[in-house]
């Protein structure tokens, strides 16, 4: 698969329903009739393209956004969710975490407030991790897992290990200084409300 088909896929899925989980059906059953090589490639460019946000930088900038309610677990949720907001988001953001307060989902997000999200709302796509391993079944009756390691890949199934710097995901002044523009939205829109 390459990496027009991957991102076709999840810009369709966008197109025919919003709902995650509509989403995740639609896309299992779009992978499932194609090859199961193409299937495997799907898996890795996901993987390759949550890699792309799997640093502490980008752990912050969630954990700024779901104010402070954004465990290891919930971060690689966060990771498929920004995948799933399209290509050239995760290109923006990917190269500077603070780009997500240009994001419209993001801004609507921080209009609210998190403790007005309904669970739907959360910026975490459990859902997508699933996709090209039950399309895998359903295609060929066997394991995702194992036809990866057979290739000798790895199926990544969680955030980090992060390399670099870590620091306080609770100091305001690490966020303010390390995501201004989303720090003063985030803050701007708890002032107003």
């Amino acid at each position: 698969m390459d990496l027009d088909v991957f991102w076709g896929l999840l810009e369709r899925s966008s197109a025919v329903t919003s709902e995650q989980h509509e989403r995740r059906l639609w896309l299992t059953s779009q992978l499932a009739l194609l090859p199961p090589s193409d299937i495997l490639g799907f898996e890795t460019l996901l993987s390759a393209s949550r890699g792309r946000v799997n640093t502490f930088s980008h752990w912050h900038a969630a954990y700024v956004l779901c104010d402070g309610m954004c465990s290891a677990g919930q971060f690689f949720s966060f990771q498929s969710w920004l995948v799933g907001l399209g290509r050239s988001v995760l290109r923006e953001v990917a190269a500077c975490p603070d780009a997500l307060a240009d994001v419209p989902a993001v801004r609507t997000l921080l209009a609210v407030g998190a403790d007005s999200w309904p669970d739907s709302a959360w910026p975490l796509w459990d859902g997508l991790g699933r996709v090209a391993h039950d399309a895998f079944f359903t295609s060929t009756g066997r394991s995702l897992e194992n036809a990866l390691r057979v290739l000798g890949c790895v199926r990544v199934v969680e955030a980090g290990p992060f390399t670099g710097p870590v620091w306080d995901l609770d100091s305001p002044l690490e966020a303010a200084v390390r995501l201004p523009r989303l720090w003063e939205l985030s803050a701007g829109l708890e002032e107003a409300a």
